[in-house]
């Protein structure tokens, strides 16, 4: 009987140690589950303060701005964009920005497919001639480069229309530039 109470104790001790590391691991577990949630939270909370905004309000960094505005002015001719337009965007892209061939390229399609979701051109001028001129990383020269930049744009298939030409005021009203 003895034996028998003895052999029933080590079983119950067994039970009860096996338990208790399986809980333990459990516990480390959850605790490896809230580290990793903890290490993520500053990229989760970016991407769902990113996700909750449009395209134009993504927009931080002025060459972005340039060639989306410069994309703008293109598209303000009407028709689909030429390739003589889409040549000019390129070119000034490569020699204001210094980008090369492909970076121009990677720019003006992205430029394209922002302005797909953008508000109505002269809203989208608006809000850019704004991030443009509040930038703390651009002087006067490069918002009069600016200028030169949409004007050749807007010339790329001979004289510019009505259209454009609004777009190109809107922008040179919020840059304070003279016409």
């Amino acid at each position: 009987m003895h034996i028998l109470l003895f052999i029933l104790s080590i079983l119950v001790a067994i039970g009860v140690w096996s338990w208790r590391i399986r809980m333990a691991r459990d516990g480390l577990h959850e605790a490896g589950k809230v580290a990793r949630t903890a290490i993520n939270m500053p990229r989760k909370l970016a991407f769902q303060y990113k996700a909750g905004k449009g395209g134009l309000t993504l927009i931080e960094d002025p060459r972005e701005a340039a060639a989306i505005m410069m994309m703008e002015v293109a598209r303000a001719r009407g028709g689909p964009l030429t390739d003589n337009q889409t040549a000019v965007m390129d070119r000034e892209i490569m020699h204001h920005f210094e980008f090369s061939q492909e970076d121009a390229d990677a720019l003006t399609a992205h430029a394209a497919w922002v302005t797909n979701s953008a508000p109505p051109p002269a809203e989208t001028m608006r809000r850019l001639s704004r991030l443009i001129v509040t930038s703390s990383v651009l002087g006067p020269k490069e918002i009069v480069d600016l200028d030169a930049m949409l004007v050749a744009v807007s010339e790329a298939e001979g004289l510019p229309t009505r259209d454009q030409m609004a777009l190109l005021q809107v922008y040179r009203d919020k840059a304070g530039l003279k016409t």
